[in-house]
């Protein structure tokens, strides 16, 4: 198991999902965590308690991705409370707004893109300023960026230009030995369109049949699990990278 003792990270858009499952994961690996929210106080919390029973400290902090100064203040917190700051997980996105392209209205338009690509944005830039010699910084991308699909105009487009940034970042910030690099999961059980209260039986059969290791989803913890990689020893030589988590399907 990946030894994170000592080691500071923040999980943008930590309260529930893929972010509370990396949140607890890093935790359970010895780290400490800042967990960061928008709206969801109570889910934040119930994401501490997590951690803590895990014998790690966390705590959370609210931030608006789309707001450039919060995400600083966001990795101050981390560094003033916790004495530094090694990794941090780009995670915070919107998962709405699926529909025709012909459809989408400026507001939607922007309301997506200041959270999923001006948020991603800056939250990995702040981050490769602020993260500590030998860190880790990694991009939660999505699979919906690898080809084109009718009715995801608006969300892939929000969610492919960070995805590109990754490897820009890599080489900018590379001679600190800090490695930069995405994780790319297909639909996953327990996180955004599938998360608890809104499913549908139909494309969850769709879903589960795509991928030739087996007739399941992938789950939170096969995301966290690629989290866990990319900011272990094992990675420190691995850096640029988008890994698919999508348990062999091509998309």
């Amino acid at each position: 198991m990946t030894d994170l003792s000592g080691k500071v990270a923040v999980v943008t858009g930590a309260s529930r999902g893929i972010g509370r499952a990396v949140a607890v994961r890093l935790g359970q690996l010895g780290a400490n965590v800042v967990v960061n929210y928008s709206r969801d106080a109570s889910g934040a919390a119930a994401t501490v308690a997590e951690i803590e029973a895990t014998g790690s400290r966390a705590i959370d902090v609210r931030a608006d991705v789309s707001k450039p100064d919060e995400i600083e203040a966001l990795l101050d917190t981390a560094r003033s409370r916790f004495g530094g700051l090694d990794i941090v997980v780009a995670n915070a996105g919107l998962d709405e707004g699926l529909g025709p392209l012909l459809d989408v209205t400026e507001a939607e338009y922007d309301r997506m893109f200041n959270v999923n690509a001006k948020g991603a944005f800056f939250t990995l830039q702040k981050a490769g300023r602020m993260v500590d010699s030998g860190g880790s910084i990694v991009y939660i991308g999505s699979s919906s960026t690898l080809r084109p699909q009718p009715g995801f105009g608006l969300y892939t487009s929000s969610k492919l230009p960070p995805s590109f940034l990754v490897g820009i970042l890599a080489q900018e910030i590379g001679e600190r030995g800090v490695t930069v690099n995405a994780v790319i999961p297909t639909a996953t059980d327990g996180a955004g369109y599938f998360s608890a209260g809104n499913d549908d039986s139909q494309f969850r059969s769709l879903v589960q049949n795509t991928s030739p290791l087996g007739s399941r989803m992938g789950t939170v913890d096969d995301v966290a699990d690629a989290v866990e990689f990319f900011t272990g020893t094992l990675a420190r030589w691995i850096s640029g990278q988008q890994l698919l988590v999508s348990g062999g399907a091509p998309t």
